[in-house]
């Protein structure tokens, strides 16, 4: 199910124990610290840090702690959790078809085993009372992504539910809820790169008397 307009947007995130609001507000102050990043940095750096920004900015909120969610690194797949709603929160980068409702966005960075588990379980019908398993029961809450795009020409964000996943690229959502198209919100302000300037300074003549 696709939802871009407010009033099938907001009510569905609050069913998930969020608010649009509250994620552009991370969204925004994650994209700042992204900005920070230059060419001189290694490959990957703009990724991580988009990553590590989100995860923290989400993880430190005191109404989503106050809402239930809480850290959560189960399965070595970071992010946040709600016990009682059963749901994990990743972020994930994703690329320039995020917020777009036309096209579907794909992940930039290939996932592992351990999320095509949950994407997998994500992707099997559910009995009237879920499909708990009693030893494990994180491995079988609901994973939602927050689908983060940082580019030069826009910045955009969604929170999709994957339900199909192939040589580690998600090829299905069962659900989007649109929070950031592109357009609403400029590309990335890359932070200049400041050169070392190293002044030519004359050396004091000595004089020997």
């Amino acid at each position: 199910m696709l939802m871009v307009e407010d009033f099938e947007v907001i009510p569905r995130l609050l069913q998930l124990g969020l608010q649009r609001e509250l994620l552009l507000d991370i969204f925004d102050r994650a994209l700042g610290e992204r900005s920070n990043v230059t060419e001189s940095d290694p490959a990957g750096t703009g990724g991580l840090e988009m990553r590590r920004w989100c995860t923290r900015f989400l993880r430190d909120n005191l109404d989503l702690r106050a809402w239930g969610w809480v850290a959560c690194a189960h399965g070595q797949i970071e992010g946040i959790r709600n016990d009682e709603l059963k749901v994990k929160l990743v972020v994930v980068n994703t690329d320039s078809c995020t917020g777009m409702p036309e096209k579907q966005p794909r992940n930039v960075a290939e996932k592992g085993a351990a999320s095509e588990k949950l994407i997998g379980r994500n992707a099997r019908e559910q009995s009237l009372f879920g499909d708990v398993s009693p030893e494990d029961p994180i491995s079988d809450y609901d994973l939602w992504f927050l689908c983060v795009h940082a580019g030069d020409k826009y910045a955009s964000a969604e929170v999709s539910r994957p339900n199909g996943i192939i040589a580690g690229i998600v090829s299905s959502f069962s659900d989007r809820i649109i929070i950031c198209r592109p357009g609403d919100k400029d590309g990335l302000r890359r932070a200049p790169v400041v050169p070392e300037d190293f002044a030519e300074v004359d050396l004091p003549k000595v004089q020997i008397k």
